[in-house]
């Protein structure tokens, strides 16, 4: 059975997540919200440079309602407005629409969401309808991965999920600059820590992956620290100067006893080479997500997001590899969502996580053609 599916999102994540739509053989895109004026009355296939798909994006909700759609996928930008966004997606559960999204990072554990954004549970019940949030980090990268890691484990002390990745090619100034501290001064705290958005994006993570272990989470602990280069760097969100941040390493400890058993660390760079004394990827890429299982046996395991666009990737640019693996990072987040579709669709009512959807996978697949 075909699902029809309602689309928002025309950023990095968006595109990838559009595209992905459109190339899945179960799902039909049937609608197309944007808040751009100037986006209004486009085609959904400009976005990223295919053909017409005969959708024309619209900025109303009702409309796009009204074509009772089985999904919306929801993948529009959130920062500074996360309680709006999740108002957006509640309006379609409510009226029995199901919907993916990885938008709205306190749905990452669905036994304890906070108080703001608790109303999911009300609007799932009144629809009947079913919620999913994923994406890669935090999602599938950082909970499925661990928790496919954790079936080859024995003693675990320390389960420890990483991204490491490098941020040259994000367009979003206020967000690099003043959320995670990019060309900043040293000592620098940014809302990453005293606004509490690391604790906001990254908690339901760890708590997904002790409630998975039954291990009972007693503290929190938060480690950030930052490193420089001696030249300034150019980024796509602008200068980074010379003495300012152009790496930024950050850690969410999960405690028990007094220890880490769970642990989210990133080391993210705008500068290739900075920060030689913490963690790259082991392989040529650029971006990579590590799993580190550390007890007995410990044991690492790594995806690598390809920097070498292949096929239709979209909005794939023309230029660098390092602007290739920009893109390919959108596709990996973007297409957890994609592919659970069906499972979301076709699963109980409520906030599921991702033990509760099973474990679907790409349907579009190349097949040889006949000689």
């Amino acid at each position: 059975m075909t699902l029809r599916v309602v689309h928002s999102g025309t950023g990095l994540i968006g595109r990838a997540t559009l595209d992905g739509i459109l190339n899945h053989p179960d799902l039909e895109l049937v609608g197309m919200f944007v808040q751009s004026p100037e986006k209004i009355g486009k085609d959904a296939g400009e976005f990223i440079r295919r053909p017409a798909t005969g959708v024309i994006a619209t900025n109303d909700w009702d409309e796009l309602l009204d074509l009772a759609p089985d999904c919306l996928s929801y993948q529009s930008d959130s920062i500074g407005r996360e309680v709006d966004a999740a108002d957006d997606v509640c309006r379609f559960l409510e009226a029995g629409v199901n919907a993916v999204t990885a938008s709205i990072f306190a749905w990452g554990y669905p036994a304890d969401v906070p108080a703001r954004f608790a109303h999911v549970h009300d609007a799932c019940a009144r629809g009947k309808s079913s919620a999913y949030f994923s994406g890669s980090d935090p999602g599938w990268a950082t909970t499925d991965l661990a928790l496919a890691a954790l079936r080859m484990a024995d003693e675990v002390e320390c389960i420890r999920v990483c991204e490491l990745g490098y941020w040259g090619g994000y367009t979003a100034e206020y967000v690099c600059r003043e959320y995670f501290g990019f060309g900043q001064a040293p000592g620098f705290e940014p809302i990453l820590v005293k606004g509490g958005f690391l604790r906001q994006m990254w908690e339901p993570t760890l708590k997904e992956l002790c409630d998975a272990m039954g291990v009972e989470i007693e503290d929190w602990n938060i480690v950030y620290e930052s490193d420089s280069l001696d030249h300034d760097v150019t980024t796509g969100f602008g200068v980074v100067r010379a003495g300012t941040a152009s790496v930024i390493r950050f850690e969410l400890q999960a405690l028990n006893g007094g220890r880490p058993v769970a642990v989210v660390e990133h080391v993210d760079r705008v500068g290739m080479g900075a920060g030689p004394q913490w963690k790259a990827p082991f392989g040529p890429e650029v971006f990579a997500f590590r799993i580190e299982v550390e007890g007995r046996p410990s044991f690492t395991l790594e995806h690598q997001v390809s920097s070498r666009p292949h096929g239709s990737d979209a909005g794939t640019p023309s230029g660098s590899l390092i602007s290739g693996g920009l893109v390919m990072a959108g596709k990996s987040t973007a297409m957890p969502l994609v592919n659970s579709i069906p499972a979301v669709c076709a699963a109980r009512p409520g906030l599921l996580g991702p033990r509760d959807i099973g474990h679907p996978v790409s349907r579009n697949v190349r097949r040889a053609t006949p000689a």
